[in-house]
């Protein structure tokens, strides 16, 4: 009989896959500066912080679609106007094809990822790619 955590423990998991450098912006800052932390920190999204605080997540399909789309000035709008504060959450250690699932089911391109209940970085859809690359090409 197949035992599932043990076959679970050998998949290839989101530490292997995702960035750890957690990239953050403040609630206050514009969403020009916004706009220009994408460029310059060459990412598809930032962890939004107040203070000390993680208090959501903020995505270029965000600014683009509760920002621009919606004629915001680009500014004065602050982050906390486009971005999510139910930050989707998965721990580092668990499977790759989990966080693919999760992405699917909940329609987001990025989870934060947490050790321990401790924000470690952020896996992507372009990091999916990337096992799922690895995986096809191995």
């Amino acid at each position: 009989m197949a035992q599932p955590d043990n076959a679970e423990k050998t998949l290839p998991t989101i530490n292997e896959y995702m960035a750890r450098n957690v990239k953050t912006i403040s609630v206050d800052a514009t969403l020009k500066e916004l706009s220009q932390s994408f460029i310059d920190q060459c990412v598809s999204a930032l962890i939004v912080t107040e203070g000390d605080k993680y208090v959501g997540i903020v995505s270029d399909k965000r600014l683009a679609r509760e920002g621009i789309a919606k004629g915001l000035n680009i500014e004065t709008a602050t982050v906390r106007s486009v971005m999510r504060s139910e930050m989707l959450m998965i721990e580092s250690n668990r499977p790759v094809r989990e966080a693919q699932s999760m992405m699917k089911t909940n329609g987001v391109r990025h989870l934060v990822v947490t050790e321990e209940g401790k924000i470690v970085g952020i896996v992507t859809i372009s990091d999916l790619i990337r096992y799922f690359t690895d995986f096809f090409e191995g």
